[in-house]
């Protein structure tokens, strides 16, 4: 690709052609994964340890609204670093040619940080949650969960985490813009432990537990940014 300045029309038809590239890998991927609803159903029934053997429907097209959700977010979260290829690539132009080597350096390191976060979401906060919510579902109670509620369930706690462990690599950039300084990180690190503990408590169960395995990760999070954003402030002066 050349270096010449792209009129806006040539900007939004790359963007068109680049989303259809990835809609090319997503739509079939999805595809496969409606027809193994099934299967990735028991697979995500596993952090239940036994609990739920079996989902209900409550509607007539609940299992096929369920299984059109659950194959664009598994079509989505397998097609990712394709997605995340075809960012990388279409912002790449617009960089200093001194700057591009960044793509080809951080791109794999979002790719891992959101496979990071998905599989803390699953394996470690996911369980937790679930088993306390759970224990109230005990003899002398019988659970009938939908399959729609479980599954919006396990998305909303589990996808999240994909993005949140971003933080580092959107601090970064932003530093290097200009828009964040390592030092009102530190001085709103006070702010941050705040909000990190009201979200922590808003999303999880209403036990010390629960919350904190949310906190701490973010917490972590939160002082690596640090890190990373004095560590982009003293090798690269701001941008503008």
């Amino acid at each position: 690709m050349n270096d010449r300045p792209m009129p806006l029309g040539e900007h939004l038809r790359e963007l068109r052609n680049r989303l259809i590239v990835y809609l090319l890998f997503l739509i079939p991927v999805g595809v496969y994964a409606f027809i193994k609803a099934r299967l990735i159903v028991r697979f995500l029934l596993l952090p239940t340890h036994g609990a739920v053997h079996s989902l209900i429907v409550l509607s007539p097209t609940e299992g096929l609204y369920t299984f059109i959700e659950l194959a664009l977010v598994a079509g989505f979260v397998v097609t990712s670093p394709i997605l995340i290829y075809e960012i990388a690539a279409f912002v790449r132009p617009a960089l200093e040619p001194s700057e591009r080597h960044l793509v080809i350096v951080y791109a794999p390191i979002v790719l891992l940080l959101f496979v990071v976060g998905l599989a803390f979401g699953y394996f470690v906060f996911l369980p937790v949650v679930l088993h306390f919510v759970l224990q109230f579902a005990t003899a002398p109670f019988q659970a009938f969960i939908s399959l729609g509620k479980y599954i919006g369930f396990i998305v909303n706690l589990t996808l999240p985490f994909g993005l949140i462990f971003e933080l580092p690599v959107v601090v970064y950039g932003l530093t290097r813009v200009g828009i964040l300084t390592p030092a009102f990180l530190r001085k709103q690190r006070r702010i941050a432990i705040l909000v990190i503990f009201v979200v922590a408590a808003a999303v999880t169960p209403p036990d010390a537990f629960s919350m904190m395995v949310m906190v701490v990760p973010m917490l972590v999070l939160y002082e690596v940014s640090i890190l990373v954003s004095e560590l982009a402030a003293r090798r690269h002066p701001p941008m503008v």
